[in-house]
């Protein structure tokens, strides 16, 4: 008897599984269509969108300050942090390879491959996963050092925090702001027709802005499905939702948060990846 999980020879572990990757226009397409190819049903549905910074001439000036020569580290937390900062550069954002003494600190491989696309600058340091801790403690002693971290309005404060603490003179300027976007009152119904069998969230302010498109009544629907987390920021902010993750993954990447899902649906056997929940 054949496995229902087999498609034309090649294994599909995620076959039926109903997901809806709640993520920024434009932003998902790579991981829906790895989810494709094992067998997902992917629905792409934007909970946040960017904006410029309320105050862009503060982003400006950093960015004059670091054409200078005046930072001894550029840290990049996100691929919309590095398109805000390269945007914000202009013309001048290739002269940045040119900065010998400018080291740059990007988190995890998407980030790292935008700086090379975007600023022409590979970064010195790629920490695999995010956290404050590690992206600090990657960077060595940064004491007296002088840091540039633009991200985003709603950013978690620890990084800043951690460099500071060890010494580091740090400047955090807001680079983009992370709005909701519109649409999201069909979710709950979908959640409540069983449409829908897993959520799976890239970043903290996914699940924010999704728990606040879902309301009190679909969130408590929410809780039905499988809760994948990329990581455990994001898995902190579920839990702060009401969301307790089903898994989280390893790796704090798109591959490791597929890794996860298939482990999570293949541990529960055959029965559970027809996208039955």
């Amino acid at each position: 008897m054949s496995d229902p999980r087999q498609h034309h020879g090649h294994p599909q572990p995620l076959r039926g599984l109903r997901l809806l990757i709640p993520r920024a226009e434009g932003r998902g397409e790579g991981l829906a269509a790895r989810l494709r190819g094992l067998g997902a049903e992917p629905v792409l549905h934007p909970t946040i969108a960017y904006a410029p910074p309320a105050d862009p001439v503060a982003l400006e000036e950093a960015m004059g300050r670091l054409e200078a020569g005046m930072y001894e580290w550029l840290l990049l937390t996100s691929v919309t942090a590095v398109e805000a900062v390269a945007s914000a550069l202009g013309a001048r954002a290739p002269r940045l390879s040119s900065r010998v003494s400018l080291k740059i600190g990007a988190v995890g491989p998407a980030t790292a491959a935008a700086c090379g696309a975007l600023l022409g600058a590979p970064p010195a340091v790629v920490p695999a996963s995010f956290s404050g801790a590690e992206l600090a403690d990657a960077l060595g002693d940064p004491a007296g050092r002088r840091v540039l971290l633009p991200n985003a309005d709603i950013a978690r404060p620890e990084l800043e925090e951690r460099l500071r603490a060890a010494g580091a003179r740090v400047d955090r300027v807001v680079a983009y702001r992370t709005v909701p976007a519109p649409g999201g009152a069909e979710l709950a119904t979908l959640i409540e027709r069983g449409a829908l069998d897993a959520l799976l969230f890239t970043s903290g302010s996914t699940a924010r802005f999704l728990a606040a498109q879902l309301g009190p009544a679909g969130l408590e629907l929410a809780r039905r499905l499988i809760i994948a987390c990329i990581g455990p920021s994001t898995a902190a902010t579920c839990r702060e939702l009401g969301l307790e993750p089903t898994l989280v993954a390893d790796e704090a990447t798109e591959e490791g948060l597929v890794a996860a899902l298939v482990a999570h649906v293949e541990g529960r056997g055959a029965g559970g990846a027809d996208g039955s929940c």
